[in-house]
């Protein structure tokens, strides 16, 4: 087994990946173009071309994870399209608040959201900061003031054209800001600033990332469990309306100070269906971290379904939620033998590095890992499994940065709660 502390995933060299294709995006109908455009056009432009692509796809296929009978009664479970381009962010939000870089941002359009005091993370195409506000509204109590999570995305460089730009910075917002769900991060707003740098305006979660809370070891049964369900079921939602993530990891699971998990991070995000279509895209490219990636992503010019991938993702966070680690590196085998053992060991049941899970939970982890993505099982199905069904979730205002974990039997599934 490989622990986490020991990957360079998890550290300042984190490899991700993207190399989606956007050779489908060049047939659009319409066009748009910024001279004569405000940004609110630009960003309605966008919202209206998410539609317009679910109509111009000339190549689909059903969104099912196993059968053709199982087509009507189980949630879409994969298929993808790359009808939007994406914004690999690789911005990690570890740092802790007390080394956080205090700075200020002269904005404009952030104003109504506050001031900008703390930077949290900074990638390569973005910097996540937090926002506090200055004004109060009638569901905030008086005397408090309200956080947000502040994505402010760099400038446009000189090798993209100004639609390109516009296209990645407001397709996630497109999508994410759809989204209505306990389990995943709300997307607020986009804005710019008086120098013309866009921003998202997002939930904060202070509880931190689930991957610093692997790294302390400290987390318990109850709290791995509890952790998983909720994830299952933001995923499931995300299915369930056509969205797949295709970059579940650690880092990407925030957490909240009553223990809510919330998923986060919508820049490699694929559109699989959307609400009128019966049929869905399958996603193409390598984009995610590798260690989560899952094994038909590797093949070369390969379509896949993007949920089917996300199965395979949440598999191994499960799985690094037991052991602190990962079983292999790559789930590709003819670059790595750890995986390659597990494809030997996998019909039989027998893997080394699951024998000293629960029995319950290494039944689950066979069926998402299941290396034949048309017979892995789905978001749906995992939370009917008999283990995820006895999962008691943890109770409101329980203070997540002390690690305390009270339980009721509030239910979780794919609805919003």
């Amino acid at each position: 087994m490989v622990h986490l502390s020991n990957l360079f995933h998890f550290s300042s060299h984190r490899k991700s990946f993207s190399t989606n294709s956007s050779r489908r995006n060049s047939r659009d109908s319409s066009s748009w173009t910024s001279s004569d455009t405000t940004f609110e056009d630009g960003k309605n432009w966008l919202c209206k071309q998410l539609h317009l692509h679910g109509q111009q796809q000339q190549k689909s296929e059903p969104a099912t994870p196993r059968n053709s009978n199982e087509r009507a009664r189980l949630s879409p479970s994969s298929s993808t399209r790359d009808t939007l381009s994406t914004i690999p962010t690789n911005i990690s939000m570890n740092s802790s608040p007390t080394r956080a870089k205090l700075h200020r941002l002269n904005t404009a359009n952030l104003r109504e959201y506050g001031e900008c005091y703390k930077r949290l993370g900074k990638g390569s195409t973005a910097i996540i900061s937090i926002c506090r506000s200055k004004k109060l509204n009638t569901v905030d109590k008086l005397g408090e003031s309200k956080l947000y999570a502040i994505k402010q995305f760099r400038k446009r460089n000189k090798t993209e054209t100004e639609k390109e730009y516009m296209k990645k910075l407001t397709s996630e917002f497109c999508i994410s800001s759809t989204f209505h769900h306990i389990n995943v991060v709300e997307t607020i707003d986009l804005v710019l600033d008086d120098q013309n740098r866009y921003c998202t305006v997002m939930e904060y979660c202070p509880g931190g990332d689930l991957f610093s809370v692997i790294m302390t070891e400290r987390m318990t049964d109850i709290e791995q469990s509890c952790c998983f369900k909720q994830l299952m079921s933001g995923i499931a939602y995300l299915h369930s309306v056509g969205v797949a993530h295709r970059d579940i990891k650690p880092e990407n699971l925030l957490l909240t100070l009553d223990g809510k998990l919330k998923i986060t991070d919508f820049g490699v995000s694929d559109v699989f269906r959307c609400a009128w279509e019966r049929t869905g895209h399958k996603s193409h490219g390598l984009v995610g971290s590798e260690p989560y990636i899952a094994p038909e992503a590797f093949e070369r010019d390969h379509e896949y379904w993007g949920s089917n991938a996300d199965i395979w993702s949440a598999g191994i966070v499960l799985y690094s939620m037991y052991r602190g680690g990962h079983a292999w590196i790559r789930a590709d085998k003819s670059m790595d033998r750890e995986f390659r053992n597990y494809l030997r060991h996998h019909p039989s049941r027998t893997f080394p590095n699951f024998k000293k899970l629960p029995a319950t939970v290494s039944d689950l982890l066979y069926k998402m890992l299941d290396p034949n993505p048309e017979t892995r099982i789905t978001a749906e199905e995992v939370l009917h499994h008999d283990w995820v069904k006895s999962i008691l979730l943890c109770e409101k205002n329980v203070d997540a940065l002390n690690r305390e974990h009270h339980h009721t039997t509030m239910s979780c599934n794919s609805k919003k709660v």
